[in-house]
């Protein structure tokens, strides 16, 4: 890992995808290394919970608020720690999680960074517990709802199918350079595709998945047919046909996922009406609509689609009296209708590879 990529990693708030963790603890008016099997078993749950969702990166040595404490254990105790994965971790199909260490010296102190990618597979601590990554937190679940998990997680490769005709030529370099920069990265558009695994190579050649060609394509409908989005605004609050048809605007936003978000809010924003109030002998300004609240729906429409849908696009239906936005496919477990109801938080991700990209993007919080 080059050195900016870990100076953006210092910096970035923990979230979904990021983690750090202390070799310190403060007892007794001084700071102590900790014991090296207690470091070992919280880095076991945060890669636990990072295969059981989105992946992420776990930095060892350094606290929650970026300072560099270092990882200073001898060499028999830092093979207990890298080896706390494989010995704490287990799932069904396979024995272990494997995630890639990497050691590095940053200030003349150790950093050990943990990286794990989303994974098919159902990962459980050797004590029995199932945990999954919300927002900052390692949040246990429920084992009786593990069936849920593993479907999900079943049903979340279609966006890594790879596309055979696929070439360098089918996709923007310019989109991928964009991106480079909103994440202040000098990693070249190879390199990018490949940390978040948008490519992989057989015998040396580029083998593209689909959420690359969704995401930065020059022309992503060539994969997906109806991987856009169709507004239409009616008049009054119900739609009618025939005769009595009452579509008063109607516009189909097709571009690489990259830029569809920001176009969608361009198109849809100027329909949204503002209402004027009196307030304190003033006149205040309000949207019809909180801003916040229909870009996130679209965002989240984007982001957790069912793309193995051909026939069907995001839509986007503006009445007189409120706004539906529809998107193909159900929930994807383990979300259901009554988690949502009581309000429960609950991260799951059907285009994993997508929402990594939308989230470095700014575009989704990570909070589940």
């Amino acid at each position: 890992m080059i050195s900016s990529e870990i100076e953006r990693l210092l910096k970035q708030p923990e979230g979904q995808f990021l983690e750090r963790k202390s070799c310190y603890e403060y007892k007794k008016g001084n700071w102590k290394l900790r014991k090296a099997k207690d470091v070992a078993k919280d880095i076991a749950e945060t890669l636990c919970a990072f295969a059981n969702s989105d992946g992420g990166t776990l930095l060892l040595g350094v606290d929650d608020d970026g300072n560099i404490s270092g990882a200073n254990f001898p060499d028999d105790k830092l093979k207990v720690i890298r080896d706390s994965p494989k010995r704490l971790i287990k799932s069904l199909i396979k024995s272990s999680l494997l995630p890639e260490i990497e050691e590095v010296f940053l200030q003349k102190k150790r950093i050990l960074i943990f990286s794990v990618q989303w994974k098919p597979d159902v990962y459980h601590l050797t004590d029995g517990r199932y945990l999954l990554r919300i927002g900052e937190s390692n949040t246990p679940f429920p084992a009786d709802q593990i069936e849920l998990l593993k479907s999900g997680k079943r049903k979340a490769v279609f966006e890594s199918r790879f596309e055979p005709t696929a070439t360098w030529n089918d996709l923007s370099l310019d989109l991928i350079r964009r991106f480079r920069e909103r994440i202040k990265t000098k990693k070249s558009p190879e390199e990018i595709l490949s940390e978040y695994r948008l490519i992989e190579y057989d015998n040396g050649n580029p083998r593209f998945k689909l959420a690359a060609l969704l995401l930065f394509g020059k022309d992503p409908l060539k994969w997906h047919p109806r991987c856009g989005i169709d507004f239409v605004k009616y008049e009054g609050t119900e739609r009618r046909v025939g005769k009595e048809l009452n579509i008063i605007k109607r516009a189909r936003i097709e571009s690489p996922l990259y830029k569809l978000i920001a176009e969608a809010n361009n198109t849809i924003s100027p329909h949204i009406k503002e209402r004027q109030y009196l307030h304190d002998l003033f006149f205040v300004e309000k949207f019809e609509y909180p801003v916040f609240a229909w870009q996130e729906a679209i965002v989240n429409a984007v982001a957790h689609r069912d793309y193995s849908i051909a026939g069907l696009s995001i839509e986007v239906w503006m009445f007189d009296d409120r706004i539906e936005i529809r998107s193909p496919g159900l929930p994807p477990d383990p979300v259901n209708l009554e988690k949502i109801l009581k309000r429960e938080r609950i991260h799951a991700s059907r285009n994993p590879l997508i929402v990594r990209i939308l989230t470095d993007l700014g575009y989704m919080r990570e909070t589940g």
